[in-house]
């Protein structure tokens, strides 16, 4: 019996233990001393200057812990802490002892391992957020494995190792916050921003007490298109044991009897909380200005004049941040006041681009979508509103009611389907969003409009509406107008509407379809659209048959501009394609195929991929292309920029320029295509009238397409009317970058993390046109400034800490032309020019301790990127020299 009695009491004992993991003897008061820091920097600087020295606080405190209860499931502690101040990194002979109300006690509550709850007596947030980052040290367990805990930075992944007796590790990764309000970010990764987050502590442990943790948790903000623009936080604890003293409080005899007991010692209530640190609510205490003393202040910096600056978008940026704090009645005060008369467009940017109710409420009380001839503001709207970075479900459904209601103005009507197309895809980039009731009424309202369309010009706006959202439900909606051989406008235009679907997406019935449409097997199409085929196919790639009948096709040259227009084509998509490059090869190795009937086209058309920019991110690319008439005549021209990265790829740009028809103002005759002997003469087109326009996507949105001219009445008209000095077509200030995020360190600080970046940019040409000297000179000059802010800042009402790096510069690229038609062949000379320009960046650092003095530091970066000329191709190299020999 005595031997029974003993099992079980030892069985009792280590069920304790093992449930506890911590056993703290109830006899004894534990005294620890902690120690935990954080230093802000740049994450790659080198720190050799004083002003690329880390900045930072720490706090040294000394604590008494003891139990209050303790039964075989909980253990029920008391914390009080003895001494606590608070120093300056920089200046560590600068400290001050810590608010009263970090010594008034908590009490938190231990079961199986894991901190249940804490309960505190009335005091500030900062006063808990640092108990509780103490508080968490102590979710520890003594074995191996992994478990999902909540824990001061949220709910997080935990993983427990033990490298050797009494030492246990502990690493946590994944952590989400369970507040994630006014959190935010760009869901485009080449425009995004990425965190890197590592928290990692060890233990050393005696008899399931903790002797010490030594603890670190580093937290990198980056910009994943240029990630030397950066801000580092690295926070550490330090817990160590001192001593032990004898506790001669008995225990209470249940968990609410200790509760009650602490209540009656504090003279207050308790009030109960779990263990993640909270926010400290902060009013703005810097540079702090309303909207309306903003807009007054920065009324020269946003003038249209000033677009395409780094001034401009710096005051956007400031705007911006204003904005976002502000109520409906404010904003809307700013942007009908009288002072703001001359910057409402520019308001228009900022108020869209605040992406807030207030904002989206005041923006859409000023703008009116039924007037027929005021579309100025609306279309401003429309262009902000594609650009969104994290589209709300109310703003899709408040521009489908607009889309409902009659909007008079055709183009505006097509501007904003297409800026809802865009916003309906980023919206639909975040996980779960685009199974929202409000993404199915916009793809059922879409698809059932394009099937109602009598009109082709209907057509086309809800096919490129369609491009925009990128939906992969919507592919078979899109393909019959694809294979469509009646109108080469409407199969192109469905033809890109698949660029935004994932090539998972893009179904063998597609692939087939594009085969189909270049190899004519059922019907002629126009050379625009099989080429818009082959560049969907080689996106989605070929097997090495079909990569080969492909270029058999070159082996007729009765089509040469075509023909040429395919194989140069190839070789620059396998500069690029190391897939496509060996398949190539591959196919080389065959005589029949690598021969002189391939490969010596005689037209001149032609493609070309080089680079805009290097950097040591990333790289700009752009790609230009020049599809000739039999006739030799300009069909169809344009220019692609890209961004690519390591890890991304991102359109950045695209402009295209179509002709059809300027045979017949040059009294030529374009030579008929040669045709099959299957194939029915009611599939071959009619004369084309002379037309010729311009479509432009910017960041893979396409937007509102412009036709130039159409018939000789339009090309007389668009001559006496064409702009003989720079005028601008598109202006804008667009948001990019734009992330907010909180980190709950693990010694409970909050940091806080945002990143903005704008593009201001300009749009702009001059044409001069001659129809009696049958010549054209025209510019079309792109200009833009990008400024990028990013902040790191600790949230605390007791001390100031924080750094912002920033990036800015400015600069133009000027695309011209000089074309005589005086004589066939048409001589043309085109060039393109960037003048040299600065890329600035700063780092900026700042502490101050609550009543102490101010320390700032700023390291500066200048970057000298020189001038180009870019190389277009070697014909046109040749042409100008032809053209230019005599000035």
């Amino acid at each position: 019996m005595t031997q029974r009695l003993f099992l079980f009491a030892l069985f009792a004992v280590s069920s304790i233990i093992q449930c506890l993991s911590l056993n703290y003897d109830p006899s004894k008061i534990y005294t620890y001393s902690y120690t935990t820091d954080i230093a802000l920097n740049d994450a790659n600087i080198k720190k050799a200057s004083p002003a690329q020295k880390d900045v930072g606080v720490q706090l040294k405190i000394k604590f008494k812990l003891s139990t209050i209860y303790k039964d075989s499931n909980v253990q029920l502690f008391k914390l009080v802490i003895t001494e606590g101040q608070v120093a300056s990194y920089v200046n560590t002979k600068i400290q001050q002892d810590l608010d009263k109300s970090v010594f008034q006690p908590v009490y938190f509550k231990l079961s199986d391992s894991l901190v249940q709850n804490l309960y505190f007596v009335e005091d500030s947030i900062f006063s808990h957020n640092v108990k509780k980052g103490i508080v968490n040290l102590f979710q520890v367990q003594e074995e191996a494995g992994e478990r999902t805990e909540v824990d001061v930075s949220g709910e997080c992944q935990v993983r427990y190792s033990i490298p050797e007796p009494g030492v246990v590790d502990r690493t946590k990764s994944d952590c989400l916050n369970l507040e994630i309000a006014r959190q935010y970010s760009n869901s485009n990764r080449a425009l995004g921003v990425s965190m890197y987050v590592k928290a990692t502590s060890q233990y050393r442990m005696k008899d399931s007490i903790i002797e010490s943790v030594t603890a670190s948790h580093r937290a990198i903000s980056y910009l994943n298109i240029r990630p030397g623009l950066n801000g580092g936080a690295l926070s550490t604890q330090k817990l160590v044991l001192e001593s032990t003293t004898a506790n001669n409080v008995f225990l209470s005899s249940s968990e609410e009897a200790a509760l009650a007991t602490a209540e009656e010692e504090a003279g207050s209530s308790l009030s109960l909380s779990l263990l993640p640190s909270e926010e400290e609510t902060q009013q703005c205490q810097q540079d702090c200005q309303t909207p309306e003393s903003l807009a007054i202040k920065l009324e020269e910096d946003l003038k249209a004049e000033n677009i395409a600056t780094v001034k401009s978008a710096k005051a956007f940026i400031q705007l911006l941040k204003s904005f976002r704090g502000s109520g409906k009645a404010t904003l809307t005060k700013v942007m009908t006041g009288e002072k703001s008369y001359y910057i409402v467009p520019q308001l228009i940017d900022v108020a869209t681009a605040a992406q807030t109710e207030a904002a989206k409420e005041s923006l859409f009380g000023l703008l009116d979508f039924s007037n027929e001839d005021a579309v100025e503001y609306p279309q401003r709207f429309l262009f902000a509103a594609a650009y969104s970075s994290h589209p709300s479900e109310s703003l899709i459904a408040d521009l489908l009611a607009i889309v409902y209601k009659k909007v008079p103005n055709e183009s505006l009507r097509e501007s904003l389907l297409l800026s809802l197309g865009a916003i309906v895809h980023t919206f639909c980039q975040v996980k779960d969003q685009c199974n929202s009731k409000v993404i199915e009424k916009f793809k059922a309202m879409v698809t059932s409009e394009l099937l109602a369309c009598k009109e082709e010009s209907c057509q086309l706006m809800y096919l490129r509406a369609l491009g925009n959202a990128g939906l992969a439900s919507t592919v078979k909606s899109i393909l019959p107008f694809a294979e469509s051989p009646r109108s080469p406008m409407l199969a192109t235009t469905a033809i890109s509407a698949f660029r935004r679907i994932h090539n998972k997406f893009i179904t063998s019935q597609v692939k087939e379809a594009m085969l189909r449409i270049f190899h004519q097997n059922r019907a002629n199409y126009d050379t625009s659209v099989r080429i818009a085929a082959l560049e969907l196919l080689l996106d989605i790639s070929l097997s090495d048959q079909e990569l080969r009948n492909i270029l058999l096709i070159c082996v007729n040259q009765s089509e040469p501009e075509f023909t040429t227009y395919v194989t140069k084509l190839l070789q620059d998509s396998a500069t690029v394609n190391s897939l496509l490059r060996q398949q190539i090869l591959y196919i080389l190795q065959d005589t029949r195929m690598n021969n002189y009937n391939v490969w010596a086209q005689s037209g001149k058309s032609s493609v070309i991929t080089s680079y805009l920019a290097k950097m040591q991110d990333v790289n700009s690319t752009y790609n230009l292309f020049f599809e000739n008439s039999p006739s030799g005549v300009m069909k169809r021209s344009g220019m692609v920029v890209n961004l690519l990265g390591k890890t991304i790829k991102q359109a950045v740009m695209k402009f295209g320029i179509y002709a059809s028809g300027l045979e017949s103002l040059m009294g030529q005759e374009e030579t008929a295509a040669a045709s099959n002997d299957d194939k029915s003469v009611d599939d071959e087109e009619p004369s084309a009238e002379a037309t010729a326009g311009m479509s432009f996507s910017f960041l893979d949105v396409l937007l509102t397409q412009v036709e130039f001219f159409r018939g000789m009445s339009g090309l007389m008209s668009a001559a006496w009317n064409a702009p003989s000095e720079l005028t601008s077509a598109l202006q804008g200030n667009l948001l990019l970058q734009d992330h907010s995020q909180r980190i709950h360190l693990s010694n409970g600080l909050v940091l806080n993390t945002q990143v903005l970046g704008v593009l201001s940019m300009d749009l702009s040409g001059l044409i001069s046109i001659s129809l009696w000297n049958r010549n054209c000179d025209a510019l079309i000059r792109t200009s833009g400034a990008l400024y990028l802010e990013g902040s790191l800042k600790v949230d605390s009402t007791l001390f100031n800490l924080g750094l912002t790096f920033t990036g800015e510069g400015q600069s133009n690229i000027d695309y011209t032309s000089k074309a005589d038609f005086y004589e066939m062949p048409l001589k043309l000379c085109m060039q393109m020019l960037r003048p040299d320009f600065e890329f600035l960046q700063n780092l900026v650092k700042y502490e101050q301790i609550k009543k102490g003095k101010k320390y700032r530091s700023k390291v500066t970066q200048k970057i000298q990127v020189p001038g180009e000329s870019y190389f277009l191709n070697k014909a046109n190299s040749e042409e100008c020299r032809a053209m230019m020999k005599d000035e």
